[in-house]
């Protein structure tokens, strides 16, 4: 395999942004990106473009990544459109990897966006949904109207670490608090006011153990990279891609989230790597219950460690293993084809130096992991990065 690198990134502030389009959210993160890796789309051989939502909410079923391009005035290029749930940005990631570790191109466009807001709820809520096995859905009344359907899932998810692991409600606030200061320090991020644990706890309760400034909001965004071939070239800036694995559910799975763990595993075998090597995370955080179980499954923290990860700031800006420094999904924000490229963009960005208040000193490897759908009641798919300097 040939050395792949992220040469540029870009993003797009993350929040609700009714006047702005689809292809206008993608074109600005596009831009960015191709201008941080100094390449126009002359230099650009294929394009992965990462979107859920835009059937259901624009009626724009198909040629999503073909519209965008068009729009900036691209030339002859080879669009592979992709959507994994939320996994849809990570799966472009992956996709993007290979094809130049492979061979068949020198350098490609990754790109991840969504327009999810709607005054509607129901509808964004419809997007999920579709991230479900029609024949298995399991949730209960209001699903789908007055909460993402993902939440019971997560319910149960915070319900079996209580019962299991000895976590509390207030460790669920205390990691959504930690994610709430991250994001105040993120110009990028949708929720931007620091958040204290008793705020947490007294927060609009959602279902279960839950609030919602437990659980990621619904918004809109849109994230890219450049990814070239750094045997030929390398630049000051660029950042390896060191693994990229994508896994998918296996039949016999039965914990909550088995396609993280086997994306992880596969990811630590590909770099020959292991959770000590990492400077920082970047997690699936749909909910702050989500984000201790990632701790878990991606194998950076020991199982029955929780609580003290949770109580001891382990996983905080300062901590031992920082994990989402951008805020996470809890935070940044969560436009789902754009979650695994925005979580890209902040691992590029720490590594690089360039994160401001929120740096993490000397960040040199970080772990990336997104997962996407439901698959009775099991997380259906995961991608997994380490990228490094």
């Amino acid at each position: 395999m040939r050395e792949a690198v992220v040469r540029g990134v870009g993003m797009t502030p993350m929040g609700r942004f009714e006047e702005t389009s689809l292809k206008e959210l993608a074109a600005s993160a596009i831009d960015e990106a191709m201008k941080d890796a100094g390449v126009t789309f002359d230099d650009i051989q294929a394009v992965f473009f990462g979107n859920v939502g835009a059937g259901i909410m624009h009626g724009q079923n198909s040629i999503r990544g073909e519209t965008v391009t068009h729009h900036m005035g691209a030339g002859v290029m080879a669009v592979n459109n992709v959507e994994n749930a939320c996994a849809t940005g990570a799966n472009a990631m992956h996709l993007g990897w290979s094809s130049v570790a492979g061979g068949q191109y020198d350098t490609v466009l990754v790109v991840g966006a969504e327009k999810l807001y709607s005054q509607d709820k129901a509808k964004s809520f419809e997007v999920f949904m579709g991230g479900m096995d029609v024949d298995f859905r399991d949730y209960g009344e209001g699903a789908g109207v007055t909460r993402s359907p993902f939440i019971d899932r997560y319910a149960k998810v915070a319900d079996f670490l209580i019962r299991e692991r000895g976590v509390s409600v207030e460790n669920f606030a205390q990691v959504a608090a930690k994610a709430h200061a991250n994001g105040a320090l993120n110009p990028l991020a949708q929720r931007r006011t620091p958040r204290t644990v008793e705020e947490i706890l007294a927060a609009r309760h959602v279902l279960g153990p839950l609030t919602v400034l437990m659980c990621s909001p619904v918004g809109d965004g849109a994230a890219a990279a450049v990814i070239t071939r750094g045997d030929l070239d390398r630049r000051n800036g660029d950042v390896q891609i060191l693994a990229s694995q994508l896994r998918s559910l296996p039949a016999d799975a039965s914990g909550p989230s088995d396609s993280h763990e086997f994306s992880a595993q596969a990811a630590w075998e590909q770099s020959g790597l292991g959770p000590e090597d990492m400077d920082f995370a970047e997690l699936h955080d749909a909910t702050a219950p989500g984000e201790i179980v990632s701790w878990v499954e991606s194998g950076l923290c020991p199982a029955g460690d929780e609580v003290k990860w949770a109580e001891t700031g382990h996983t905080t800006l300062g901590g031992q293993m920082p994990v989402n420094p951008s805020g996470g999904l809890v935070a940044r924000g969560h436009p789902i084809g754009a979650t695994g490229m925005a979580q890209v963009y902040e691992a590029v960005t720490q590594l690089r130096g360039g994160a401001g208040q929120r740096q993490i000193a000397d960040a040199r490897r970080a772990f990336v992991q997104c997962g996407g759908g439901l698959i009775k009641g099991t997380t259906a798919v995961s991608a997994a990065h380490i990228l490094g300097i």
